[in-house]
């Protein structure tokens, strides 16, 4: 899985082993003071590569942590919106109470059992989504008798309104956010500016592979901060549904002590 601990580490010391195995094979082949007749234009090549590959990384890496967090906010501030829904059907004369209640109740439990495990995989939970228009139907389907429960009534269309854009907007950051061309992009320039370590006559070989492996662990480090933060509901580092699960703990405590 490209989001776990286990991967991140293969990947980077892979990574790192391959830099120093290409430094060995081209100070192997090409003579030291070759590589010393070509220090002033490899660095100055160097400087410009890297300092582009660095705004262009350094964007994609603050893009997938703010994604990462408004994921998180947008689940708590879906969980609220399903407890004010539960809440305001407290108001509601019944059976109409009772079924909203149940169907919040079901909403939470099918995020815990069902979505969020689709989500790991980019897919939506048809049971989640079948469950949320069990309570687009109570809330349009009331018919209020009176000003207070009138009132009560535009509340109550408010959060479920609410509540159905956090839940597209959760869906929609559920998705891959970064495709082929962008990961090419960034793995291809990581290669090129590993590679153009190799062209500094570093006089001790040792420390030149010291060197090298510190820019493609750095490099192999910030591409596995993309891959775990930019797909926020997989991965060991992910969105929890704690909310929910709070929600559910809520939900059951009130409807036993109602009954």
């Amino acid at each position: 899985m490209l989001g776990s601990y286990f991967a991140m580490i293969v990947l980077v010391l892979g990574s790192v082993a391959l830099s120093i195995a290409g430094l060995l094979v081209v100070r192997k082949y090409v003579p030291h003071d070759s590589l010393l007749g070509h220090h002033d234009v490899a660095g100055y090549m160097l400087s410009v590569l890297g300092t582009l590959y660095a705004i262009i990384l350094g964007l994609i890496v603050v893009n997938a942590l703010n994604t990462f967090q408004t994921a998180r906010a947008t689940v708590d501030q879906e969980a609220n919106a399903l407890h004010d829904i539960f809440h305001i059907a407290n108001g509601l004369p019944e059976p109409n109470k009772q079924e909203l209640r149940k169907s919040c109740l079901a909403y939470a439990e099918a995020m815990i059992s069902d979505e969020w495990p689709s989500m790991q995989t980019g897919r939506t939970s048809l049971r989640g989504h079948d469950i949320f228009q069990d309570i687009l139907r109570s809330g349009i389907g009331f018919q209020p008798e009176n000003n207070a429960q009138d009132d009560l009534h535009q509340a109550l269309l408010g959060e479920i309104d609410s509540m159905n854009d956090l839940r597209h907007t959760r869906l929609t950051v559920a998705q891959p956010e970064f495709d082929a061309i962008i990961w090419g992009v960034l793995i291809i320039g990581g290669v090129v500016l590993v590679v153009f370590t190799y062209f500094f006559g570093v006089e001790r070989l040792s420390i030149q592979i010291v060197m090298t492996a510190m820019v493609t662990l750095v490099l192999g480090i910030n591409l596995t901060l993309v891959g775990m933060f930019g797909y926020p509901y997989s991965g060991d580092v992910h969105v929890s549904a704690q909310p929910f699960l709070n929600d559910i703990t809520a939900f059951k405590s009130e409807m036993a002590g109602q009954r």
